[in-house]
């Protein structure tokens, strides 16, 4: 059975969801090359892009059709590609018994300790807020709530701080 909003246009001609989304991957592609930086091969991009889209079709319900597809999207992106780079990290492949691929260890180390500085370097530029909430609920998988609770904030501004956060670490060259 097909999905009644992916076949028939939304209200008054609107474009549907699934025509939204194409007409959003190019700039979804950027945000990721800019998200990953310059040292991420073009296919963990594309990988992360698919999972998007999968993401945002699985959960079409949850999105509000009147609002931006652009942030949603972007959200979604930065929480999948956390997601893919955790996966990476534990793939078993490096502890094959394959010679080369125990070679690259040190050079996969190496790549860990440069994303991880690239990440520190980029974390800079957030006010102390905004990088305590971003690690709260991007590396520790803090709740909304449980963050507005610990710092003693309202959830909305935590949400307020958490989107400029996402903004910066987004954007190119200085905040």
């Amino acid at each position: 059975m097909t999905d009644s909003l992916a076949m028939n246009p939304g209200l008054d001609g609107e474009p549907t969801l699934d025509e939204r989304l194409v007409a959003e991957l190019p700039a979804l592609r950027a945000y990721l090359r800019r998200l990953a930086g310059s040292s991420s091969a073009r296919g963990e991009v594309e990988d992360v892009a698919q999972e998007v889209v999968a993401r945002a079709l699985k959960y079409r319900a949850a999105f509000d059709a009147t609002r931006a597809l652009a942030p949603w999207l972007r959200g979604t992106a930065l929480r999948a590609l956390i997601d893919h780079r955790r996966r990476r990290s534990r793939e078993p492949s490096a502890l094959a018994s394959n010679g080369a691929e125990l070679a690259e260890l040190p050079s996969r180390a190496q790549d860990r300790a440069e994303q991880r500085e690239e990440i520190e370097r980029a974390l800079v530029r957030l006010s102390s807020v905004e990088r305590e909430i971003v690690v709260r609920f991007h590396a520790r998988s803090e709740s909304l709530r449980e963050i507005a609770t610990a710092l003693a904030l309202p959830e909305g501004t935590v949400k307020s701080h958490l989107h400029r956060a996402r903004r910066k670490l987004g954007a190119k060259g200085t905040p």
